[in-house]
């Protein structure tokens, strides 16, 4: 397995130490996802030390709350060049690998990509824009690659997010809890082991999209 990382080389040291103790090789990678080279040489390293990709998982989203009035064009590109633009060109990037091994792309979005959330407006762009990268790059890489997204709810939140924020938040969930990690991940190897599926977006989200 490789973990992307863009500056927190612990945790992603952590991380790797963590997988191989369960008997999974690993390594780390360091990728500023906003340079306009890094995910075609995120590919490059992660084939160059592994040899194949099989499922190739993009998450990163800066996460910056602002009002609308204070929203700068620096905010924008931020959210949008480590998003889905970074989102794109990885998959573009290793779409010859995942041919090779009729391999996946999972890209994670979020219920902000359907919703209101005014005071994170480029947020909610960039995850609608993940959406329509779901469904577009499904059939233009078909049928050898499937692509599909996972839009998590309440999981692991911002550490800047209080816990009165957070039980708010989970107050509105018709479940009334957050996301276990576990069932977050058993969703993406599903989406990625299920050979049927393509160009859908599943929420495990404790029904936060229902509301």
């Amino acid at each position: 397995m490789a973990i992307g990382y863009r500056h927190d080389e612990a945790k992603a040291e952590q991380t790797v130490r963590d997988l191989e103790a369960l008997h999974v090789r690993a390594a780390a990678f360091r990728a500023d996802l906003a340079d306009d080279e890094a995910p075609r040489n995120l590919v490059a390293g992660v084939l160059s030390r592994f040899g194949r990709l099989d499922v190739l998982v993009h998450a990163a989203s800066p996460w910056i709350p602002k009002p609308v009035a204070a929203v700068t064009l620096a905010d924008w590109e931020a959210v949008f060049r480590v998003g889905p633009r970074a989102a794109f060109f990885l998959a573009t990037a290793a779409a010859g690998a995942l041919r090779r091994t009729e391999g996946s792309i999972l890209l994670i979005s979020d219920v902000a990509a359907t919703k209101a959330w005014p005071h994170h407006v480029p947020h909610a762009a960039a995850k609608a824009a993940i959406n329509a990268l779901v469904v577009n790059l499904a059939v233009a890489l078909g049928p050898e690659i499937r692509v599909n997204g996972l839009a998590p709810g309440v999981v692991l939140p911002p550490e800047d997010l209080s816990a009165d924020a957070i039980e708010r938040l989970v107050a509105k969930t018709p479940l009334r809890r957050k996301v276990a990690v576990e069932d977050l991940v058993s969703m993406a190897v599903a989406i990625a082991r299920n050979r049927s599926m393509t160009g859908q977006i599943v929420a495990v989200d404790a029904g936060r999209s229902c509301v």
